[in-house]
Order: C-alpha cells, then structure tokens, then sequence
C-alpha cells in the first residue's frame, strides 16, 4: 500500500511468475475508481484522482526495490481505469519501456480495461506494443450492464469491433 503526498492511498503488487526469481508487478492508475463495478472493492471508493506518470513509476521503483529477484512484466490492473487515465499511463508505458528507464519489453506491459471504447481505439491508432486485456465480465449484455455501469456506454457490438480494430492494429514484431 502506498500513501502518496496528498493521503490518497494506492497498491502494487508484485506477481511470483512460472520461472523462479521472475516476477510481474501489477501497478495502479488512478486513486480509487470511477467504473463502479459490483464486484471491486475500488470501485465502491469512487475516484480519487488520476495518477500522475511518475506516481505509476514510483510503484515499480518500489516493488523492484524489494523484489528477491526481477520483475520482468506490467500489468495496469491494480486501483483504476488505465484507459481512463491514457494519457499518464502511456507517458508511464514509454518510460517503463525505455532501456534506460524501466527496461521492460512493451510486450510484457499489459493494460487492464472494463471496456473503455475510445482507448481501445487510440490504442489501435496509436499502433501501442502493449498488450491488452478487457474484462468482459459476461457476454450478456444484461448483465454485464448491471456488474459493470461503465458497459452501458459501450455495448459489446461496439466494444468488439474496438477490440477488432485493435488486434488488427496490433502485429507483434520479431525480437531482434
């Protein structure tokens, strides 16, 4: 749990993966959440705030610090949206990408949304490397509105026709 300077508090964790002495760090976006998911504790917090690009890095700085081994991955799935704060966290993806910042392939960097439409899609513009992962929570649409109060603004023929785009836009590159 991290407190930042004006008493928001955020979490990151770090994720034992298959190989011993690897790990991913699963960081957070925004203070609190403003998706109001039924089934996320963050979600009843509503939202505090976004988080800056460093306030992001600082998360793994941290876990890296601690880590018995190396963290070698991102997920964008701790507190909030990342699709809600894009602008910050691909600032935070360029940096974590960066040899001489974070050092993490961009194809290890995931981000984690309910479905943000319109960040799919400049994703998909934007031909980011990062991965994408979208919580769909049911494929009834009924449903997914009543867990999800975010899945009304973007009902699944619309999210996946986004999630088409993207894919199309996303042609992993051979590494060199």
């Amino acid at each position: 749990l991290f407190r930042l300077r004006d008493g928001a508090a955020v979490e990151a964790v770090r994720i034992p993966l298959a190989a011993p002495g690897r790990f991913t760090a699963c960081l957070s976006t925004q203070a609190g959440c403003a998706m109001g998911c039924a089934f996320c504790a963050t979600g009843r917090l509503g939202l505090a705030r976004d988080l800056e690009a460093w306030e992001i890095l600082a998360q793994l700085v941290r876990l890296r610090a601690e880590a018995p081994g190396r963290i070698t991955g991102v997920v964008m799935q701790g507190q909030g949206e990342p699709l809600a704060n894009l602008d910050r966290v691909l600032r935070a993806c360029d940096r974590l990408a960066d040899p001489a910042g974070g050092a993490i392939a961009a194809r290890a960097i995931t981000l984690s949304t309910v479905g943000v439409v319109p960040g799919i899609l400049r994703l998909a513009r934007e031909h980011r490397r990062e991965r994408l992962i979208v919580s769909l929570t049911s494929a009834v649409e009924a449903r997914r509105r009543a867990l999800m109060p975010a899945a009304a603004a973007w009902p699944l023929p619309q999210l996946a026709a986004a999630i088409r785009s993207a894919s199309a836009a996303w042609v992993p590159k051979s590494p060199a």
